[in-house]
């Protein structure tokens, strides 16, 4: 099993490097739009874009999608991105560490994150499918998670919620019974927060509240808009000839919760929301920063530039931080704190999921913050004392 899995990670890397595995239903980030502030009173130059983040100051609101590992080609590319992480002060993930944990020959493709990222705020990386027996495994030990966290030195672990992408894999792990259990028990058992990550189909408000139950510390959201992992898996069982499979693949690579909605969602876990999914510009990182998010992560943009040069990687990050910075200019917000308090007013689709969600009051109180706090500071007396101002003769 451990040179299958060892295939499959570099068989990930290079279909997504070559083809295109987007999802076909968009994340709709479109249908949010901030309302301008003609005298914004922002300076460009002075603008904080930092967050906290589980305890631990993050410089910029920007997440380096758990991508890759397990296969020595892809060691520059991790190389690559935990520079960039270090130098701009992100949360970076590795992709999943099953591979390392059943094979160790391959650690170094994950542990070269930590040697050129000392400092930066790292994941680490297990399946939820994998703590609940198997048809052809049985469930990780307490021992080999906490091995996955030290081979990186995580600040924290993240769980990948990915049963759409099991069922499109041609060798996948269908069984899901009892993975709700197994979280809560893990997360009882370690010291380090423990993120619940999607992959790709979104969470909806009634699993975040599960997943807090679990004892989660935070969400990705992980939602639909992306890359699209069941498109990813179709593409290789087309190349194993496995028509079955393939065909689950396709018909499902549009299935899941857009991005936006999902943050909106899960939201009222009030727990830090993780918004990947779709997000290709820093306007699409500020939208999820107003909607409710901690973090905006982004997987393919990154794996792409990583896969040239860690100079393309640094450009990517230059251009997505100077076009978030104009967004909250625009909006009005000299920090992200300010930001989550601007005026946006969501539109299309995704208005019409969220109303018959039963979020009508919530899209209400989002393009009337501003208007609320006025009317707050506003009394009789301000409001008779400006009318006598103004009657007033010349």
């Amino acid at each position: 099993m451990s040179n299958e899995i060892k295939q499959r990670k570099v068989e990930h890397v290079n279909l997504a490097l070559e083809r295109n595995i987007s999802v076909p239903q968009h994340a709709n980030w479109g249908d949010v739009h901030f309302v301008h502030q003609a005298l914004p009173e922002v300076d460009l130059d002075a603008i904080d874009t930092s967050v906290l983040f589980l305890g631990k100051k993050i410089r910029y609101p920007i997440f380096i999608s758990s991508l890759t590992g397990g296969h020595p080609d892809v060691l520059t590319i991790n190389r690559n991105l935990a520079r960039a992480a270090e130098e701009y002060g992100l949360v970076l993930g590795v992709g999943s560490q099953r591979a390392a944990l059943i094979n160790p020959d391959v650690a170094d493709s994950y542990a070269v994150v930590r040697e050129n990222a000392p400092h930066a705020f790292l994941l680490a990386n297990i399946g939820a499918p994998q703590l609940i027996p198997q048809a052809r495994h049985e469930p990780f030990t307490l021992e080999q998670v906490q091995r996955a966290i030290a081979m990186i030195q995580a600040d924290a672990l993240a769980v990948h919620l990915n049963s759409l992408q099991e069922a499109a894999q041609p060798e996948g792990d269908r069984r899901t019974v009892g993975e709700a259990t197994a979280l809560r028990q893990l997360i009882s058992q370690l010291t380090l927060p423990v993120v619940a990550k999607e992959t790709g189909a979104g969470i909806s408000r009634e699993q975040a509240l599960l997943l807090k139950q679990c004892g989660v510390s935070a969400i990705d959201v992980g939602g639909a808009g992306g890359s699209s992992m069941s498109a990813l898996e179709a593409a290789r069982s087309q190349s194993r000839g496995d028509e079955r499979t393939e065909q689950i693949g396709l018909l499902y690579s549009d299935w899941g919760i857009a991005t936006p909605i999902s943050v909106v969602e899960a939201s009222l876990a009030r727990l830090p929301l993780i918004a990947t999914g779709g997000a290709r510009s820093g306007l699409d990182v500020a939208r999820a920063l107003a909607l409710g998010a901690t973090l905006v992560g982004m997987g393919f943009p990154f794996l792409k530039a990583a896969s040239e040069s860690y100079e393309k990687v640094c450009e990517l990050l230059d251009s997505l931080i100077e076009q978030l910075k104009v967004a909250m200019q625009l909006s009005g917000a000299n920090t992200i704190a300010q930001l989550r308090d601007a005026d946006v007013v969501v539109t299309g689709m995704t208005r019409e999921w969220l109303t018959l969600r039963g979020f009508e009051e919530e899209l209400k109180a989002m393009a009337q913050r501003r208007w609320r706090r006025f009317q707050a500071q506003v009394t009789p007396q301000s409001i008779d004392a400006e009318r006598v101002q103004i009657v007033q003769p010349l």
